[in-house]
């Protein structure tokens, strides 16, 4: 009995040692980026962009709300496709994190009215970019394959980066305007209807991306006159010319203007690159494309030249 008792005994913590090696042994997986955090941070805020102008769109009826969701289902599916694709295993845990669970934002009538269909599908935008939002704030403490040293050749200056912004906003300028048509209560809002109004919102816009914006300054004195510019980003060395179509300024008219203008801004000690924006919300330029492409052949050494026009 002695014996087997100290037999059965040694059995015992045998199991017990194998079960602690196992243990021991076991491998927590930690999810990493296969690209840096800067770039990974630098697309989290564009799509985190995106989901505040949906976030912040107003919708008014059917349509806009059907449009509303379509928007929404493809900015949600890239943010996933996304977070798969930025790490070493695409079911990663930030993924899950952003896909926990397909229910949510539903309703609780059996009939709900429009605003209900509405809240809640604003409360699903919410969701999902909350939790993008997390994602984002967490990035410093991801491990990445990708060393974070840049060297200088390959890193981005604050031009280039006021450029990719300023793209994106151009992009999206007549659209913003268009949702501030609609208030709450008919409450009096921006309605665009010169130029002056352009660069009002803009000048919001710019703000709310770039820590110094500076307005009407004048430029050095050209063929015999003073000038003033609508916008200088000083930090960025950017300067940004506003232009807003009408009847009497259409492709021929418009285009001489600035065509005269760009001469001015070579010898600006803030100009680096020039960003002509020219809103043309009549649908007043016929030959966009070709308006664009005789700016942008403006380029000098020393002055880089990018036109925008909006709508396109």
């Amino acid at each position: 009995m002695q014996c087997t008792c100290v037999c059965v005994s040694g059995n015992c913590k045998k199991n017990n040692m194998a079960k602690r090696t196992n243990i021991a042994n076991t491998e927590v997986h930690v999810d990493l980026l296969i690209k840096s955090r800067e770039q990974f941070s630098n697309e989290l805020d564009k799509r985190l962009m995106i989901g505040e102008e949906l976030l912040n769109r107003t919708i008014s009826n059917q349509s806009d709300w059907v449009q509303s969701k379509k928007d929404f289902d493809s900015w949600d599916d890239y943010n996933a496709e996304l977070l798969k694709r930025s790490f070493d295993r695409p079911n990663n845990d930030y993924h899950s994190e952003y896909c926990y669970s397909d229910f949510f934002g539903t309703i609780g009538r059996s009939n709900p009215s429009f605003g209900d269909l509405v809240q809640s599908h604003k409360s699903v935008i919410n969701t999902q970019f909350m939790r993008l939002k997390n994602i984002r704030d967490k990035v410093d403490l991801i491990d990445s394959k990708v060393t974070q040293q840049i060297s200088p050749i390959q890193k981005k200056d604050e031009t280039q980066v006021a450029l990719e912004i300023l793209t994106n906003l151009f992009a999206k300028f007549h659209r913003i305007a268009q949702t501030l048509r609609n208030r709450h209560d008919n409450r009096q809002t921006l309605i665009i209807k010169d130029e002056y109004d352009v660069q009002d919102l803009l000048r919001a816009l710019l703000k709310e991306h770039f820590d110094d914006v500076r307005d009407e300054d004048y430029v050095p004195s050209y063929a015999g006159s003073n000038s003033r510019v609508d916008f200088v980003l000083k930090n960025e060395k950017v300067v940004i010319e506003v232009k807003m179509t009408n009847d009497h300024l259409k492709d021929k008219e418009a285009g001489s203007q600035l065509l005269i203008d760009i001469g001015r801004y070579k010898n600006h000690p803030d100009c680096k690159l020039l960003v002509l924006f020219i809103y043309d919300k009549e649908d007043n330029i016929v030959n966009k494309s070709g308006l664009i492409s005789d700016l942008n052949n403006m380029s000098a050494n020393g002055l880089n030249v990018r036109t925008f026009i909006n709508p396109e």
